[in-house]
């Protein structure tokens, strides 16, 4: 191939490449210069590798722009500029000069030759080649010798589109009509008479969007028109965030789970009876359902921790079976756990120190499991009931009276749920 075919297909190439292929093609032209001036001072004879090098690797500078690899280009480049320059340094000496030995009138009493330099310009354009950083293809001087084939004021190493006039702003390419004048050139626009309507949803396209969220209702009634949603929610998603069934936007606390009934929150029990206030006719008294209103019991009181038992559960001395005369209060015991049929209970049964710890702890776990057996046979399941017995680790009086150690002498009931 010839050195003005390759220029051509270079120029060529150009039409298509970006800003920064189109400097390091016009980078390639420079060095390329500097070849041929290297094989005019002789480099072909004196430094014929540095100058081969030289050559192929602008070649190989080329090749790369075109398959858009810059760095691979550049790299190339700076071999080629390194290479040049050696051959020109090397080609100093013993290159051939470029004379016109011109024979003029010699004078009749001394006859004398004289040496003129002549400077070469190939391309014809007016630009000594030393000069000229295109000295194959004619140019302009403010270009450096380099073409602008369409005229618009852009080198055409520089131009993305070299044989079409065009702004700086478009890397020298035409600017491209835009009929309904969205800022989408028509060549792209897939709604060309139709302007985009610039909301943030698929603006790069052309068209307009009237239903982003295509959810059937149009953006300007739309509260939410990125998100699909009902119409009676304004176009906006249902949410349920807590998980409640009751939605965010009628849901008074969107962050804790509640009944509809109660606004989307979450139940209150001020008196912890197992009945949320809304449905407690005694809010502020501990009460059995369906009213939470207290019953009245004679022998024992409900707490909102325990049964309250007010006399206590008598057995044999050192025995752990249930003398009769506790059988009344027992029953009320039982009447409130079906009075509460959700309520669990746990059984406890307490001793004074008068014995060995280790018996006692055994006598009141009996005592414990005996009361438990006596609630059982009256109907009450036994997965509501626990015993267990503690024996004389948790007095309620000292033991160093008659009197404390008939108080720590005791059964108590203690709840440990109402679910």
């Amino acid at each position: 191939m010839t050195r003005r075919r390759l220029v051509v297909t270079v120029a060529v190439l150009a039409a298509a490449a970006c800003a920064t292929g189109g400097k390091l093609r016009e980078n390639a032209q420079v060095i390329r210069s500097d070849v041929d001036k290297a094989k005019r001072s002789g480099a072909a004879r004196c430094a014929p590798k540095e100058l081969a090098l030289a050559e192929a690797n602008i070649s190989f500078s080329e090749e790369e722009v075109t398959y858009g690899h810059a760095d691979r280009a550049k790299e190339h480049l700076d071999l080629a500029e390194k290479n040049v320059k050696e051959a020109l340094r090397l080609s100093k000496t013993c290159g051939p000069t470029q004379v016109v030995i011109a024979k003029k009138p010699e004078p009749a009493t001394e006859p004398k030759k004289r040496f003129e330099i002549e400077k070469t310009d190939r391309d014809g354009d007016g630009i000594p080649d030393l000069d000229d950083a295109c000295p194959d293809l004619p140019g302009k001087p403010e270009f450096r010798g380099c073409p602008d084939t369409d005229g618009d004021g852009i080198p055409d190493s520089e131009d993305a589109c070299p044989t079409q006039p065009g702004p700086k702003e478009t890397q020298g390419c035409p600017v491209s009509k835009d009929t309904d004048g969205d800022g989408i050139p028509d060549d792209i626009d897939r709604c060309p008479l139709d302007p985009e309507d610039k909301d943030g949803f698929q603006d790069e396209d052309g068209c307009p969007d009237p239903d982003n969220d295509g959810d059937g209702i149009v953006d300007t009634v739309d509260a939410c028109p990125n998100m699909p949603g009902p119409l009676e929610n304004r176009g906006c998603p249902v949410m349920d965030s807590d998980g409640d069934g009751v939605p965010d936007n009628e849901d008074r606390c969107p962050q804790q789970a509640g009944p509809k009934e109660n606004g989307g929150c979450p139940d209150t029990d001020k008196d912890a009876d197992g009945i949320p206030d809304r449905l407690d006719k005694c809010p502020d008294q501990f009460g059995p359902p369906p009213d939470g209103c207290p019953k009245k019991y004679t022998l024992v009181e409900v707490k909102k921790d325990k049964i309250e038992i007010k006399q206590q559960v008598h057995f044999a001395s050192a025995k752990f079976r249930v003398l009769p005369d506790s059988f009344p209060l027992l029953n009320q015991v039982v009447q409130v756990l079906n009075d509460f049929p959700t309520m669990r209970v746990s059984i406890e049964g307490h001793t004074d120190n008068v014995g060995g710890e280790a018996k006692n702890m055994r006598l009141s776990q009996r005592r414990a499991e005996a009361v438990r057996d006596i609630l059982v046979a009256k109907g009450i399941a036994p997965s509501r009931l626990e015993a267990i017995g503690y024996g004389p680790t948790k007095p309620l009086a000292s033991n160093k009276t008659p009197k404390g150690k008939a108080k720590n002498r005791r059964t108590e009931f203690r709840i440990i749920s109402l679910e």
